[in-house]
């Protein structure tokens, strides 16, 4: 028992410093960059496209009907209890701003885009691409990690307004063709409880769960065993284990930004 426990906390241990070390590496990789002005700007603006412009409908689809969803519960709910929806945009609104914007967003990328970067990732180490870049004095951080890591930042920021956009105009209407609130009365009120500095906050969120995003599916693809098994479990552990990550992430967050 002993030797099990023991066995999975220095895995863990050594994991975790591994994924530090990728992290570090790249910080210094992007500082040696942006010191050359060299940093695969067609390659970055290309991950950009893949992540970004192709997961634009499935996003927004996702924001829309959770917003719908959550104005028609909102409404039930305070009728029941208050007598009541006036408050049903403020509220509304607020939730989508601090919380399920960029939650729902980034968790919706590792999904997609985590999994695809884990594996693609995975791919060329047991086909011995990486090894092949280190012989050409290619740094794989560099060369591989730069333009995801600003490519998946950049579209966890973009993504999540656009997605807060369309979904707060959706709630808009279905408010006024179900509950009967007048779309004047709807833009009136949403802004009651929400502040500009709630959308810097929920920027914030979208870059760090965008990098926490990133880096764990690199880490799972650079850590990638040997066949088609491992390139799956790569991409399954990107998935589940980024998504941890953001849950927890979004609590400290949420916390830092709000509770102190």
């Amino acid at each position: 028992m002993i030797e099990i426990v023991g066995g999975g906390v220095v895995r863990l241990c050594r994991e975790v410093a591994e994924f530090c070390m990728l992290f570090f590496d790249s910080l210094v990789g992007l500082g040696r960059g942006l010191s050359r002005f060299e940093l695969r700007g067609r390659e970055t603006l290309n991950q950009m496209f893949l992540v970004g412009v192709e997961s634009l409908p499935v996003i927004l689809a996702c924001l829309t009907f959770v917003s719908l969803m959550m104005i028609t519960e909102f409404s039930f709910h305070m009728k029941l209890v208050l007598r009541q929806d006036s408050l049903v945009p403020a509220f509304s609104t607020l939730i989508m701003v601090r919380e399920l914007g960029p939650v729902l967003t980034c968790l919706l990328l590792t999904s997609r885009v985590g999994a695809g970067i884990a594996a693609e990732v995975g791919t060329m180490r047991i086909t011995e691409q990486l090894d092949a870049l280190r012989l050409l004095s290619i740094d794989p951080v560099e060369y591989l990690v730069i333009p995801r890591w600003i490519a998946c930042v950049f579209a966890s920021m973009a993504l999540s307004i656009i997605a807060l956009g369309v979904a707060i105009v959706g709630g808009a209407f279905i408010a006024a063709f179900n509950l009967g609130y007048p779309l004047a009365q709807y833009f009136n009120t949403m802004f009651l409880f929400s502040r500009f500095d709630d959308f810097t906050k929920c920027l914030v969120k979208a870059a760090v769960f965008g990098t926490i995003m990133t880096f764990v599916a690199l880490h799972h693809g650079f850590r990638c065993r040997r066949g088609s098994e491992g390139v799956g479990n790569a991409s399954t552990a990107a998935v589940v284990q980024g998504s941890l990550l953001l849950i927890a992430a979004d609590f400290v967050l949420t916390y830092l930004q709000y509770a102190v």
